[in-house]
């Protein structure tokens, strides 16, 4: 045991190392800067780092001597000084999260008694390094760019679909991280505009041959101010990275970062591009929030710099102003459904704009008001304003979420819409109609088996029917009309977007009846969809990835698999077969014997030995010749290089999915 005095800066060290490490622990958390951190994160730092401090400096006027005696009693002293900062937090409202408690412990329970300690002082270089390492990171955190930089990737995949096997270019990491979901796609001329849910704006090139794909981000930002918002009530304008920080659970939070950007529409009238925008926007003045359409004009020629100057205005504004305190607001442990918004827009004739606006949670079961039946309100309608007059009427009521529009040909408007548990619907707009939400609906509340409003369970009376209604859910978002050249077949469908099957929905219509709905597998949130001016279809995606889908015409060895044999073959582990025996492997496989597959033809179980490229490549030149009598159908690839291709692509392929999405090797 030492008596020594320890030195006074060996002990500042110590402390400062504890004391950076306590501070980078919510910007690591919630990848934002000190200043920009919510207000709950704030007040529980500066009770950590008071808690911390306190304890360090009790030590350093009350313990003279390094030694462990009185390393032992500066331990229990600082857990005393804990107990008492944590009963006052409690006592003021103020909550200390585990990842900032439990560092907070062990900070207090190490350094401060290692610092007197006869240990600590023949640990000084420890502690030098520990504390180089937090000014590193501090630093870096604090002064670099906050959002790690993701590496551009470019990918094929191809979908199996009735008709057309879809080829898929896949780009990630090409538009930098949005601070929350939402936004939308249009298109300047023939160039694709992405306005993100945060409000920034990208200009895209993306040309029919794949090469010179650009992204250009647009010196001007759509003027929502999410910032303010999230400000004023202490929380975070950037979405949580743990998918359970989504969920409404424990305490009541308010889930500020759903404050976003819904969509975008260009019209282009001569030398003019009018961009339209809807989002929410924070009254500061009368402490409420509402749905704006605001709109920038600028010269299409040099429209890319040209916006720089340009001002943006308002051209609607949804009523009322709605509180988020008050006996006025929603109920519930988040007062806040900003994903409610709806906000998908539409360009009409005769200078006209059709804008969705979501209920925002006004149903009637967690607030008094009842937006989507009240015709005094905008929440829970679809909208048609007047872009010359900025005159607005209703144009349809009776909506929950309303996230997609799109015309058809014939001129008929089609809607997309979210329901609770159950009852996603596509509607068609008729002017004037009630949709019902939310006396009304197929779906039921969110975790019961009835819908309290509905007085006939299970039935939508008295009201506007939906075309059709998804049961359970599959998170209606956009919806686009095809009706371009590049799929004849698919002329006139509609399709659905959905987020939480994440996947596309190809809808065909006869008699404004949905007769065939297939599913299309892409393993995205979809949040919007653009047909390109060549026919492409470009989808957005919550993954920040841009997506571009058009018939498979390249014969490699991932298109001719996703083509020729996905019908009855896939590639998971050799044992998990369809119609076919999985080909997982099968170079090198004895012939006829999968494991687990006990449909092979008496002539196959016949044939002896291994598939090796020979055998496969005679095999697939023609079944019936090669193997007399084997049940296979297929009449054979008499192409030489697109067998050797698939060949190749059977040697190399990983295992897919069992949604029948073949990626490229």
């Amino acid at each position: 045991m030492s008596d020594a005095q320890p030195p006074l800066w060996q002990r500042l060290v110590w402390y400062a190392c504890g004391a950076f490490v306590l501070l980078l622990l919510p910007v690591l958390k919630y990848a934002e800067l000190w200043q920009t951190l919510p207000r709950p994160q704030k007040l529980a730092l500066a009770v950590a780092l008071g808690a911390f401090g306190t304890a360090c400096l009790l030590s350093l006027f009350m313990d003279r001597l390094a030694s462990w005696s009185a390393a032992g009693k500066a331990l229990i002293r600082s857990f005393a000084v804990l107990s008492l900062f944590l009963v006052a937090a409690v006592t003021v409202s103020i909550s200390l999260p585990r990842f900032m408690l439990i560092p907070l412990v062990v900070a207090i329970a190490l350094i401060v008694p290692l610092a007197i300690s006869p240990l600590g002082l023949r640990r000084l270089p420890l502690a030098v390094l520990v504390l180089v390492a937090g000014m590193t990171a501090a630093y870096s955190f604090g002064h670099l760019n906050m959002s790690a930089q993701v590496e551009r990737t470019t990918r094929d995949a191809y979908f199996s679909t009735a008709f057309y096997p879809l080829h898929a270019i896949i780009r990630e990491g090409w538009i930098p991280e949005p601070a929350t979901r939402g936004g939308g796609l249009t298109l300047i001329g023939d160039r694709p505009l992405l306005g993100t849910g945060d409000g920034h704006l990208y200009l895209i090139d993306a040309s029919a041959s794949g090469e010179g794909f650009k992204v250009t981000e647009l010196p001007t930002q759509v003027p929502a101010n999410r910032e303010e918002f999230a400000k004023a009530f202490g929380g975070s304008a950037r979405q949580p990275k743990r998918s359970m920080d989504w969920r409404e659970a424990g305490p009541p939070r308010m889930q500020t970062w759903r404050f976003r950007v819904a969509d975008v529409v260009a019209a282009v009238e001569g030398d003019q591009v009018h961009l339209f925008a809807s989002h929410h926007y924070w009254n500061a003045k009368d402490q409420c929030f509402v749905a704006r359409v605001s709109e920038l004009t600028a010269p299409l020629a040099d429209f890319e710099q040209s916006v720089a100057n340009a001002k943006w205005s308002t051209l609607f504004e949804t009523t009322p102003c709605v509180p988020l305190e008050g006996p006025d607001r929603k109920r519930g442990k988040n007062a806040f459904r900003g994903e409610e918004i709806g906000g998908e827009l539409l360009l009409l004739e005769d200078n006209k704009l059709l804008l969705t606006v979501g209920d925002s949670g006004f149903s009637g079961m967690e607030s008094t008001q009842i937006f989507a039946q009240d015709p005094a309100a905008d929440f829970g309608k679809t909208i048609l304003i007047d872009r010359a007059t900025r005159e607005h009427r209703i144009f349809t009521m009776g909506h929950r979420n309303p996230q997609g529009l799109t015309r058809t040909r014939d001129g008929k408007i089609w809607l997309t819409e979210h329901g609770e548990q159950g009852g996603d619907e596509l509607n068609l707009l008729q002017d004037q109609a009630n949709y019902g939400w939310p006396n009304v609906t197929y779906g039921t509340e969110y975790g019961s088996n009835v819908w309290p409003h509905n007085p006939h369970q299970g039935q939508h009376l008295g009201y506007r029917q939906p075309t059709m209604a998804w049961v359970p859910s599959v998170g209606t978002s956009a919806v686009a009309t095809i009706d371009s050249k590049l799929f004849p077949v698919w002329q006139d469908n509609l399709l659905v977007g959905s987020l939480s099957s994440r996947a596309l929905y190809r809808l065909v219509l006869v008699e404004d009846r949905v007769v065939v709905q297939e599913p299309i597998a892409l393993d995205k949130r979809v949040r919007d969809i653009l047909q390109m001016p060549d026919g492409r279809i470009m989808i957005w995606s919550d993954d920040w990835a841009l997506t571009l889908l058009e018939p498979a015409s390249q014969h490699n060895g991932t298109s001719l698999f996703a083509t020729q044999c996905l019908g009855c073959h896939g590639i998971a582990d050799g044992m998990t077969h369809r119609l076919g025996p999985d080909l997982f492997g099968v170079v090198g496989r004895r012939i006829g014997d999968a494991p687990g597959y006990d449909e092979y033809s008496a002539a196959m179980k016949a044939q002896q030995g291994a598939w090796d490229e020979a055998r496969l490549d005679k095999f697939l030149q023609q079944p019936a010749a090669a193997v007399p009598g084997t049940s296979m159908a297929f009449p054979g690839v008499p192409d030489a290089q697109q067998r050797k291709a698939l060949i190749e692509y059977l040697k190399k392929s990983e295992p897919i999915d069992k949604r029948g999405v073949v990626s490229a090797p």
